[in-house]
């Protein structure tokens, strides 16, 4: 099978609707910290499965971890489209730099990969930062589209934006910035040398400024035609397919940024979307009990992912 025929996997209905459930260690520690002093491991690949199987299943493709994917056989067998996360911790980096380790398993057994129709990396990055850093990770990406360009499969890249202390700008001045942030991170990334098919990116606006979000009370600073004007600018001339990744937004925050991205008339392919559609639901299962959970999934879960398809996929 040919990149084209897996990129073309992914979709549904043109679009890229995905679900993801690929963050390892934090998530655990999350459900653990709820879940109190009878958690066991078990409960956390519990939680994993249900979202995938009951909610995975309205997806366009999940996006697996490692850990999550080889913990049960049913997975293998599974109908929807499947994207791998190319990381040994997806998100849980401790070293200083922010570089992240690539999977150890994968080292000796490429056949796992001949169940995904993409590969999925992603690398904190902050233009800011010290140019030797940046330069490593550079070479990094750049490895990474060469293994996928050597199975033939999509390369799904996530340059995620973070504050580095290191650099001389502060906090409140590096939120403001973020458009340019992030017009940077589209155009670098959209070039040839890194081999990247998909980006998933953020919203170049921070959703506690945006007027008419729910933003605890922060002082907004952005309209809704703020960040339409915003969204041209970084996407307007728009070179590679990208995808709107949810960074753990309040759920209907997320959803008025996609509705805000398709009236601005950009050329987005969709979203790939995790924390934003269950980490409502992590309470509710650690301690309410497994109906209440599964009455979660079925309603509020289910009608969260159709409200999301139905922003990017014309009727």
């Amino acid at each position: 099978m040919s990149k084209r025929d897996h990129f073309n996997q992914l979709l549904q209905n043109g679009k890229f609707a995905a679900l993801a459930i690929d963050q390892g260690t934090s998530l655990k520690d999350i459900v653990k910290e709820s879940k109190g002093a009878s958690f066991t491991t078990a409960d956390y690949f519990l939680f994993k499965k249900q979202i995938i199987l009951n909610l995975g299943i309205d997806a366009s493709s999940v996006l697996f971890d490692y850990d999550t994917y080889l913990s049960d056989p049913c997975f293998r067998s599974f109908e929807t489209s499947k994207i791998i996360a190319y990381e040994d911790d997806a998100y849980n980096i401790d070293n200083k730099s922010r570089i992240t380790l690539l999977p150890k398993i994968l080292d000796h057994n490429d056949e796992i990969i001949k169940d995904f129709s993409a590969i999925k990396f992603f690398m904190y990055f902050n233009p800011d930062s010290d140019p030797i850093i940046n330069n490593k990770k550079f070479k990094v990406i750049q490895h990474v589209g060469q293994i996928c360009k050597s199975l033939d499969i999509p390369y799904l890249f996530e340059p995620l934006l973070y504050y580095d202390e290191g650099t001389e700008i502060d906090y409140q001045s590096y939120l403001l910035k973020k458009p340019v942030y992030i017009k940077y991170l589209y155009k670098e990334f959209s070039k040839e040398e890194y081999q990247i098919d998909i980006i998933k990116i953020e919203f170049p606006f921070n959703e506690a400024q945006v007027n008419g979000f729910e933003n605890d009370g922060i002082s907004s600073i952005y309209s809704y035609e703020n960040c339409s004007e915003i969204m041209r600018e970084c996407f307007g001339n728009s070179k590679i397919p990208f995808v709107f990744l949810s960074a753990g937004m309040k759920f209907n925050n997320f959803l008025h940024s996609l509705e805000i991205a398709k009236s601005s008339k950009i050329d987005f392919l969709g979203f790939l979307c995790g924390r934003s559609i269950w980490q409502d639901s992590i309470d509710i299962f650690c301690k309410s009990g497994q109906d209440s959970f599964m009455d979660w999934i079925n309603l509020e879960g289910k009608q969260r992912v159709q409200k999301l398809k139905n922003v990017i996929i014309d009727n």
